[in-house]
């Protein structure tokens, strides 16, 4: 696609001009207009002036057009391209790879990986390959395996902006896990739901803490809600870090039966909040920390959106201008599907429901809880669709499966020796 606006935006400034006979250039037996010129049909010499004009990446992709161009162009935008400074040629990689949906640019070494190279958010960063494992990542709950990498933003606004052979879907991002802690004897659940708003990716996390009611001082005095942002840790000024916030929710809670959901924010990162505390009659009391978080545009690691999440320094120059207060919510809310309510009842569901440690345990909803990692105190869930089919089978049945195919194998060993010998 980009070499494509490239080759007909310089037609379109060829248009309405009569024809020249230059039969020795590339296209010139094709039908012809008499009201329009093709930019293949130009003298070259007219061609080489054009591309003076252009940007150095763009000359590059030009020449790429085709080998009548290449041959036209020479070298000269290559050599260009070579001394420029990473941003430049990473520019022209971005370029590249608009008409190569397999592909996407590394902003790090300068260089086009495979979509395949980048696993969605919810799997182990141990999949990612050395290039990517390098890149700052966002870890939006302590207890979780989610980190956010600029790919992930990069590769889900690709498919927004290219189309669906381009990059992740928007599901790559929805998830809903659960730790059961026997070391701090709680229940934490993390669901996470994503959805493009304005050309920003935009995020609605809720992360519950389930404790007994005879534990309700750990939701201040454990941090088990580690922090807010990068900003609003568990640690930090008295009137602004998370046990106090927590603290006041319990008061309230105790002097009015239910916590107030005013929305708070943070002012260095484009994050609004809601800290809550809920009863949960004789399952207990739950802690419920609802984040909406705009993640930027995916144009480039430098954004200051993105970056601001990560509490890095912002590049020299470069300022984050703090949001209206509630803006990332209501953007939010506004386009969802699912309503912020509907939402919340539906992780308490999930939160209170039955699992067992084992690899998979159905539920009557026609969803299941899975294993993550193996691990027993862990778990995803996921619709129990036809794609899980083969999971369940390979679970519940795998030792015969194994004991099938040894003797399918057995079975065929004579044959292979037959044709051998002859």
């Amino acid at each position: 696609m980009s070499l494509l606006w490239h080759w007909r935006s310089l037609e379109r400034t060829t248009g309405g001009h009569p024809k020249h006979a230059h039969t020795s250039y590339p296209d010139s037996e094709a039908d012809t207009n008499t009201n329009s010129l093709r930019l293949s049909d130009l003298p070259p010499e007219l061609i080489i002036i054009i591309a003076s004009f252009l940007p150095t990446q763009s000359a590059a992709c030009l020449s790429l057009c085709s080998r009548a161009m290449s041959q036209i162009l020479g070298s000269d935008a290559w050599r260009c391209l070579k001394i420029q400074s990473p941003g430049v040629r990473a520019t022209f990689l971005s370029d590249l790879s608009k008409d190569l949906p397999q592909y996407f640019v590394c902003y790090l070494c300068v260089q086009l990986h495979t979509t395949s190279a980048v696993q969605w958010p919810r799997s182990s960063p141990k999949t990612l390959t050395r290039c990517l494992r390098k890149e700052l990542a966002l870890k939006h709950c302590s207890q979780s395996g989610i980190y956010l990498r600029f790919p992930h933003i990069q590769l889900v606004m690709n498919r927004h902006y290219l189309g669906p052979s381009h990059g992740f879907p928007l599901e790559a991002f929805q998830t809903t896990e659960v730790i059961e802690s026997d070391i701090f004897r709680n229940i934490v659940l993390l669901s996470v739901e994503a959805q493009i708003v304005s050309d920003e990716l935009l995020m609605r996390s809720q992360q519950w803490v389930l404790l007994p009611h005879n534990r309700r001082d750990k939701l201040v005095t454990r941090r088990l809600f580690h922090h807010l942002c990068h900003h609003i840790w568990a640690l930090g000024r008295r009137e602004n870090n998370l046990p106090t916030l927590i603290k006041s929710r319990l008061d309230l809670l105790d002097e009015q039966g239910q916590c107030c959901t005013s929305t708070g924010q943070c002012l260095k990162c484009p994050m609004d909040f809601v800290l809550d505390v809920v009863d949960l009659g004789e399952r207990g009391i739950a802690g419920c920390l609802t984040r909406w978080t705009n993640l930027g545009a995916g144009l480039h690691p430098e954004d200051p959106k993105w970056r601001s999440h990560l509490g890095k320094s912002l590049p020299r120059g470069v300022t984050y201008e703090p949001h209206h207060l509630g803006s990332i919510r209501s953007s939010f809310e506004n386009q969802t599907a699912i309503p912020f309510v509907e939402f919340t009842s539906r992780n308490i569901y999930d939160l209170l429901s039955r699992r067992e440690r084992k690899h998979i345990t159905r539920r009557e909803d026609g969803f299941i809880w899975k294993l993550v990692y193996n691990d027993p105190y862990r778990w995803c869930i996921e619709h129990a669709g036809q794609s899980l089919e083969w999971d369940i089978i390979i679970y519940n049945y795998g030792d015969y499966l194994l004991l099938i195919c040894v003797l399918l194998l057995l079975s065929i060993l004579p044959l292979i020796y037959v044709l051998s010998d002859n």
